[in-house]
């Protein structure tokens, strides 16, 4: 009888051991899964960034990726306004002293929900639209598409420049008490890095010039 208690006493401490294993294990990978959402929630990345040169200007495109944190979301929702930065900025290093900023421009997006509509309403610089989710939002949000950040006259061709670009939640604008949760919290806080690259701008292709026209002499016999 003695063994026989033992036995089950010895079982039912494996038993209990093994399920405190399990319980961990799942309490880890949900912890990992967690941390591994939030952190791609709070994460801006960039992508096939290029410099387009047009007729007088040179354009940036970018491939953006970017998602809102559950928090945010939940304060677009509640009627709060989002405003997003992207800057661009173009250098020229110099040896003799700090590197010149020769290009330093940005852009101002805002995310907007309309409770009457249940509507999005977005903003960019001082064109507006409206989108039905905010997905859709986000993704005009996200367009970098033929922005004209370089005027030719500002840079010289053949140079070598360092430009950079970036996004970001700018929390300066939110009321009082949500910029003291975007400074005590990770999930309020959104942006980029710096995304560098180096620029050399090509001369452009010489106009064609119209040759004036000569009307054919006569070989006719003068009067």
């Amino acid at each position: 009888m003695d063994f026989f208690m033992r036995f089950l006493k010895n079982e039912s401490f494996k038993l209990t051991l093994s399920m405190r294993g399990l319980f961990n294990w799942i309490a880890k990978i949900f912890f990992l899964t967690a941390t591994v959402s939030f952190a791609h929630a709070n994460e801006i990345n960039f992508s096939n960034v290029s410099l387009t040169p047009l007729e007088k200007s040179w354009a940036l495109n970018a491939d953006v990726q970017l998602e809102l944190s559950p928090a945010l979301e939940q304060l677009v929702k509640k009627g709060v306004t989002l405003h997003f930065v992207t800057e661009f900025q173009l250098t020229k290093k110099r040896w003799y002293w700090l590197d010149a900023k020769v290009v330093d421009v940005q852009r101002v997006s805002k995310i907007s929900y309309q409770a009457l509509t249940n509507q999005y309403r977005v903003t960019l610089g001082t064109f507006s639209l409206t989108a039905a989710t905010l997905k859709q939002a986000l993704a005009a949000v996200k367009t970098i598409e033929d922005w004209v950040v370089i005027d030719p006259a500002a840079i010289e061709s053949k140079q070598t420049y360092q430009a950079a670009l970036r996004l970001r939640l700018d929390s300066n604008q939110l009321a009082k008490p949500f910029q003291v949760n975007a400074i005590n919290s990770k999930s309020w806080n959104l942006q980029s890095d710096w995304y560098r690259f180096q620029f050399i701008p090509t001369a452009p292709a010489p106009a064609a010039q119209a040759k004036p026209q000569t009307n054919p002499q006569s070989t006719g016999a003068q009067p």
